[in-house]
């Protein structure tokens, strides 16, 4: 009485859960993985119902089944090797290994039809998913793709990863002693998943297009080694319009590489190297560079100087600049040249910024002055101060994108050290420190929107299953930090700059 009481009612709930788990057989369903829009609602990725194909070797043996048979029917269907097959229905105690995955309607019947008409329990399908992306390449290192397990590996597929998968559903079936479904048994539970949320981003497809376009033409006129980045931003609310990093490579086959990098690939002197190759020439095809590679934005920053001068009163549209091809600064040992041999003589503010003139940023540089520089510095997002004056600082702009990389500034102690201006002097012109191509765009629109420094983003809205909204991303802004004033002038003198200098208007 006392053993039974133990079991039956103390032990109750343990043996009934063990019960359970050896009739049941629970299975997890896939939900659909969200869509992927640009703003205009074009598809820039989507899911597709695919099946997975795999063998129960223990049920083969079961039901006395040929696995010769079974391997030979389904290599030539599925056109894998026929002893690769063969060998996965040797595994006599395993109830599940995959023969393939994610294969289309049209194979998946052929499998079917095989099935049914020999009677066969060991080969089992089961409902997948695909991702496909309409465009290929377009946008590839926004977009990034997703793995065999469906789960966001680059881009906005991993980064919003929880939101586009949802979460997946499950089957409950009851099962014999050896384990193996009892079809007829009339037990059978489905839970469906919850689809995840499509995803509407900033991206214009069309812009997209031309951007990257008209890069690869630029890579190819000027004869690029490393490839190159572009970003189309909106100035007024940080939508990404466009980000482009070549070389791309097609989001439906993501582990492909370029020819160039498959001939080194098969030169390789062992399996080792070749296995390092390519896993270098993925990651370099997966890097984007417009948000991960770090440079010296060189005369580009020039507007950034330009926008601090004018904001501190430093320069105004009436001041002189005269070039004689170089300057001398306190603590240089040479001076430092114009791009242009001789220099560009007695020029006002407007064309020093039009002849890109390195002697005359110097000079304005130098009249902003370095702590007032380093301010303005934080404050356009290139850096955050730090309570160390001697460490060297950084900053991202926080963009909702992965593998963002972060700028690399000389410490507060050495840039605004009086007795060396080399640092600002060359920072004046855009030299001795380096961002990202995202901070630049990001620092250079609130120099022409009104001064306000926005956050960038690239997803916009989120939707349920139904199409209704359920997440709605607004313009951030992080700052103001040049007046409207200051910015409409910054905008005038750069008008100029890329005008006809033949149109007296």
């Amino acid at each position: 009485g006392a053993r039974l009481f133990k079991l039956q009612i103390l032990d109750h709930d343990y043996y009934e859960a063990a019960a359970v788990d050896q009739q049941l057989r629970e299975t997890t369903v896939s939900s659909r993985r969200g869509t992927i829009y640009d703003r205009n609602m074009n598809i820039l990725a989507m899911s597709a119902s695919v099946s997975n194909i795999y063998l129960s070797p223990a049920e083969i043996v079961m039901y006395d089944e040929d696995p010769a048979f079974i391997a030979q029917g389904l290599s030539n269907i599925l056109g894998i090797d026929f002893e690769t097959i063969y060998e996965k229905t040797q595994n006599r105690a395993s109830w599940y290994s995959t023969v393939v995955k994610k294969v289309g309607d049209e194979i998946t019947e052929q499998v079917r039809a095989f099935k049914e008409e020999n009677g066969l329990m060991g080969v089992k399908i089961e409902d997948a998913t695909k991702r496909y992306y309409p465009y290929s390449s377009l946008a590839s290192h926004v977009i990034g793709f997703v793995g065999t397990d469906n789960y966001g590996l680059e881009g906005i597929e991993a980064q919003y990863d929880d939101a586009l998968a949802g979460s997946a559903g499950r089957t409950v079936r009851a099962t014999n002693a050896f384990g193996t479904d009892l079809l007829l048994s009339g037990f059978e539970a489905y839970e469906p998943g919850d689809a995840g949320y499509d995803v509407v981003t900033t991206l214009d497809s069309t812009i997209q297009f031309f951007v990257e376009k008209h890069l690869r033409q630029a890579v190819e006129d000027y004869d690029i080694l490393n490839g190159a980045g572009a970003i189309a931003m909106d100035v007024n609310t940080g939508a990404i319009l466009a980000m482009a990093s070549l070389d791309g490579y097609d989001l439906n086959h993501f582990l492909d590489v370029s020819d160039k990098a498959r001939q080194a690939i098969d030169q390789a002197e062992s399996e080792e190297e070749a296995a390092r190759l390519l896993s270098e020439a993925q990651s370099r095809q997966w890097r984007n560079k417009a948000l991960s590679d770090t440079y010296e934005p060189g005369s580009t920053f020039k507007i950034i100087t330009l926008s601090m001068a004018l904001e501190e009163n430093a320069v105004s549209l009436n001041d002189s600049f005269y070039c004689g091809g170089s300057v001398s600064v306190k603590g240089r040992t040479s001076p430092i040249r114009c791009w242009k041999d001789g220099g560009h003589g007695s020029q006002d503010l407007t064309q020093a910024v039009q002849h890109s003139c390195n002697v005359a940023f110097v000079n304005i540089g130098q009249r902003i002055g370095a702590e007032a520089f380093y301010r303005y510095c934080e404050a356009f997002g290139f850096l955050e101060l730090s309570q160390d004056p001697d460490v060297n600082l950084t900053a991202t702009t926080g963009i909702d994108l992965a593998g963002e990389s972060g700028s690399i500034w000389w410490s507060q102690n050495t840039f605004c050290s009086q007795k060396n201006l080399s640092q600002l002097a060359a920072a004046s012109f855009g030299q001795t420190f380096t961002i990202t191509p995202l901070q630049l765009i990001t620092a250079v629109s609130a120099c022409v929107n009104g001064g306000y420094l926005m956050q960038p983003y690239v997803v916009r809205e989120m939707l349920n299953p139904d199409g209704t909204l359920a997440y709605e991303r607004k313009p951030t802004l992080r700052r103001q930090v040049i007046s409207e004033e200051t910015s409409a002038v910054v905008r005038g003198i750069l008008e100029q700059v890329v005008g006809d200098p033949n149109d007296s208007t």
